[in-house]
């Protein structure tokens, strides 16, 4: 039997990895353009949220499915779904055909995050496997740097459409690679999937989205329909915490989550990633929108905090080392705080330059309170369950994405809608305005779209930063409950 060719396997998982990647933030610099040109400013929050909700269900459901199909078949389907999606999205004729495409896309994104993790465990004794864990890590890294500069680029040289018609050719290589050079062993362990718990996740949370959606457009967060939503989400997530406790083979192991570690560095996680998408959502369209920046300037731009991002994780481990959790995480959150307190004061008309330093900022308090997040969960459980502790922290990211986007947008509308009402002005008509002033330049070169779409603009983001300066405070709150040192390992060897 011919052995795994772990060279291939690797360039194959690392292309991968970085398609999904390059996916969460390669978009940012495009969603005012895309948002213009299919008209959609109303349900954009949409295109972030779906691409996040289904690849934060699809993670523990692809590792379950591996374990009883097979690595190389559910690396197969996830990818297909990925690339499904990425042609449905370059072909999108509006909003709603976009934002079902996002959600095909977020499906096999779900798929490739979990099982390329999965494969380098099968292949990599455990030694070589942590330095494979940090090629993934700088793979993120480089995305996370060149996906505002490569969605700025398409943007600016051909069309958005082009940022998802290029993940074809390079997905369908990563599948080749693997086909052939992964040799995995057939005998796989049966378990049972936890559909019932991936069902009431995914019903809960679309029950919260909508409601947070449906009240943004209306204005009207406790009418009947929406009082209904959000009860249907806690009957559900209620319901979905039962059928976990007692799962043989739970999609998250509760037991795992009530650890008092684990429940705070995953709240910490949640709330950060959330500060994190109104980020990446809002701040391209304060550039685009009311400054006139090309999409590839506001990229320029958003650069700066990937790469304190890396600086920020590879710190992490030094401080936690010299200083203590609770110190680190203090000093993460507290850089949360100060780039969050720094957005918050912003108008048209400052010094550029501060812009780089906000999200230089917000780029090194991400790296230290994310990467501690995960340093804490991990060391908090033993060898069996770490699995399964590093899976919550990443599906309490994925999730505080998710409703962050949901949230965000939501109160964007109701801003919108109140101010354009100040102005004596059909809030339907100015949303409708502002699709124009999304268009790269349309802020300052445009000035017949009129001073009331740029102060409805100012006044609705101006907000949005106000909301993420509030759970930047949330965030040091939490780490003020951060234990002062890591756990003791030394019942958690391999």
């Amino acid at each position: 039997m011919k052995q795994t060719n772990r060279s291939i396997v690797m360039t194959g998982l690392m292309i991968g990895t970085f398609l999904t990647a390059i996916e969460g933030t390669v978009i940012s610099t495009a969603i005012p353009s895309i948002v213009s040109d299919l008209h959609g400013i109303r349900i954009m929050d949409w295109a972030f949220s779906i691409f996040m909700l289904t690849s934060a269900v699809t993670v523990p459901l692809f590792g379950k499915l591996s374990d009883v199909f097979g690595r190389k078949r559910l690396f197969t389907i996830g990818t297909g779904f990925f690339l499904f999606g990425s042609a449905l999205c370059g072909l999108s004729w509006s909003m709603e055909s976009f934002i079902t495409a996002r959600g095909i896309q977020g499906i096999g994104a779900g798929g490739v995050m979990t099982i390329s993790t999965t494969i380098i465990g099968d292949i990599f004794p455990i030694k070589t496997r942590a330095k494979m864990f940090g090629m993934i890590g700088m793979i993120w890294g480089v995305a996370g740097i060149f996906g505002p500069l490569v969605g700025g680029f398409f943007v600016d040289a051909l069309s958005w459409h082009w940022i998802f018609f290029i993940n074809i050719p390079f997905g369908l290589t990563s599948v080749f690679l693997i086909t052939t050079g992964f040799k995995e062993n057939r005998r796989r362990k049966k378990q049972k999937i936890d559909v019932a718990g991936a069902a009431s996740f995914t019903i809960s949370m679309a029950a919260l989205l909508y409601g947070l959606q449906r009240a943004g457009e209306s204005g009207r967060w406790l009418d009947a329909q929406n009082l209904i939503l959000f009860t249907l989400f806690i009957t559900v997530l209620a319901l979905f915490l039962y059928i976990e406790t007692r799962a043989e083979d739970p999609m998250i192991p509760v037991s795992v989550l009530w650890q008092p570690i684990v429940a705070i560095t995953n709240g910490l996680a949640l709330v950060a990633s959330a500060i994190l998408m109104g980020n990446d959502m809002y701040m391209p369209m304060w550039l685009q929108g009311l400054l006139g920046y090309s999409a590839m300037a506001s990229g320029f731009v958003l650069t700066p905090m990937s790469i304190t991002w890396m600086v920020g994780s590879f710190l992490c481990g030094w401080l936690l080392a010299h200083s203590g959790v609770r110190i680190s995480g203090f000093i993460g959150t507290g850089l949360l705080l100060a780039g969050t307190f720094w957005l918050e004061l912003l108008d048209p008309g400052v010094n550029p330059l501060l812009y780089y330093l906000i999200t230089s900022l917000l780029g090194l308090g991400f790296g230290l309170a994310l990467t501690l997040t995960t340093l804490c969960v991990q060391s908090a459980a033993g060898h069996q369950m770490r699995g399964a502790a590093t899976a919550s922290n990443q599906f309490f990211r994925s999730v505080g994405q998710a409703i962050g986007a949901a949230v965000f947008g939501a109160y964007f509308n109701t801003s919108a809608a109140e101010r354009a009402l100040c102005h004596g002005q059909d809030p339907e008509r100015v949303l409708n305005g502002l699709n124009a002033m999304l268009h790269s330049g349309g802020g300052r070169d445009h000035p017949s779209y009129g001073q009331i779409f740029q102060d409805v603009l100012f006044f609705s983001i101006h907000h949005v930063f106000v909301v993420m300066t509030i759970l930047a405070i949330a965030a040091v709150i939490i780490a003020f409950f951060l234990p002062g040192q890591l756990p003791d390992e030394k019942d958690h060897k391999v």
